[in-house]
């Protein structure tokens, strides 16, 4: 992490993802599905869903994201959410 602003979370850390996803995307966005995962929607199809076992999804016109990640790196003030693992950073930007 670069930015002293930025939170690393364990994707799997529900309550922490859920405050951290609550925080980036704003709580009237965050709903927790059936399934247990916590998902963060903004407009149209550019979500944020992060299920039970740490898995993360992401929807973005022309881009998405699908995988299992390290951590979640929130930086609230960039509005940026890094996924990472193994040296491979994947960046979702608050639409």
């Amino acid at each position: 992490m670069t930015d002293s602003h930025a939170a690393a979370v364990d994707p799997t850390e529900r309550a922490a993802v859920r405050d951290h996803l609550e925080r980036f995307a704003g709580a009237d966005a965050v709903s927790e599905r059936d399934d247990g995962a916590v998902v963060a929607q903004f407009r149209g199809v550019t979500h944020v869903t992060v299920r039970p076992d740490g898995r993360v999804e992401t929807g973005m016109p022309l881009h998405e994201f699908a995988g299992r990640p390290d951590r979640l790196v929130f930086d609230h003030d960039a509005g940026e959410l890094r996924v990472e693992r193994d040296g491979v950073s994947y960046t979702f930007r608050r639409p």
